[in-house]
């Protein structure tokens, strides 16, 4: 074998005990990074890791093991067919077990010494099956071949997509302004009258305050939300019956660096016996507004009404 070339190989290794009637395959599903063109190693070697099958019947039983193309509808995003099954082998790849026996294969990656493949991200199937070579077919019927697929991935001379796209999620979120606050935590206004829209501005001197303290601008979205069971209220209070009680100006708004910017609030609480007397809370989430980055923070508003 050529020596092993592989600059910083990750290695993911996903266990997958699978059975079919007949046989068993330990092995694992393989994912390679960085795997660089020309060289040639072992899993079993370079993992400790064998590709083990075993006969779960009671009777003889001839196994196959060899390398297929991906069918489209296992094929993992951002991976292509591996141009030659052949840059995979099972050695041995074929075993005649007894009643309950097992045996184990290495798997060998051979990578052609070609620079046209770095970049590319290459997927292949291990299929594992009973073959009945040594058997006759019983008269008047037909053997039915069953079998395990095991998928190997390789990425030669780069990360793997989903390291891939994690280093550019990770990038892209370096490059957005998270240095802002939604100020304060909790609102409280008291007193508030039914069947009519209240401005907590105006009447309570109550709004909400968006914080930018980066020199860059943020772009963002406020609006009401169900409450998260993480979020705890203060005693005393309920989730509002309804959500649209509560209205939020600006729905959305940019925020330039260094600034503060206001969210004025307005309740409008049905006049009916049920509703008076009561202490309700409605939650606030302030989101990017390109939802670039899964980031919300949650505000909450408090209201008494009156009796």
């Amino acid at each position: 074998m050529k020596k092993l070339l592989i600059a910083s190989v990750i290695v993911s290794l996903i266990p997958i005990p699978g059975f079919t009637r007949g046989i068993a395959m330990r092995f694992v599903d393989i994912t390679l990074e960085n795997v660089q063109p020309g060289v040639s190693f072992s899993i079993r070697q370079l993992k400790n890791l064998p590709l083990v099958v075993a006969n779960l019947e009671e009777e003889d039983v001839d196994i196959g093991i060899s390398i297929e193309y991906p069918e489209e509808r296992e094929m993992k995003e951002g991976y292509e067919p591996m141009p030659d099954p052949n840059w995979v082998r099972v050695v041995p790849n074929t075993f005649h077990l007894g009643p309950k026996a097992s045996a184990a294969s290495d798997v060998l990656i051979s990578i052609p010494n070609d620079p046209k493949l770095i970049g590319h991200h290459y997927e292949a199937i291990i299929w594992a099956h009973t073959t009945h070579k040594n058997q006759l077919i019983p008269q008047g019927g037909v053997f039915i071949e069953t079998g395990l697929r095991s998928r190997i991935r390789i990425s030669v001379g780069t990360k793997g997509p989903a390291s891939l796209q994690m280093e550019k999620a990770m990038k892209r979120i370096a490059e957005i302004n998270t240095n802002f606050s939604v100020s304060p935590d909790n609102v409280y206004a008291m007193g508030l009258a039914l069947g009519r829209s209240v401005d907590l501005k105006t009447e309570k001197k109550a709004s909400l305050k968006v914080i930018n303290e980066a020199d860059d601008g943020v772009d963002l979205r406020f609006s009401v939300v169900p409450r998260d069971p993480n979020i705890s209220l203060a005693t005393g209070y309920i989730d509002a019956p309804d959500l649209t009680w509560l209205s939020l100006s600006p729905g959305r708004m940019k925020v330039e660096g260094n600034s503060i910017r206001e969210i004025k609030l307005k309740v409008n609480v049905p006049d009916k016996p049920e509703y008076h007397n009561k202490r309700y809370a409605f939650v606030v989430q302030t989101t990017l507004a390109n939802e670039e980055l899964p980031l919300a923070i949650n505000n909450v508003v408090y209201i008494n009404t009156l009796p």
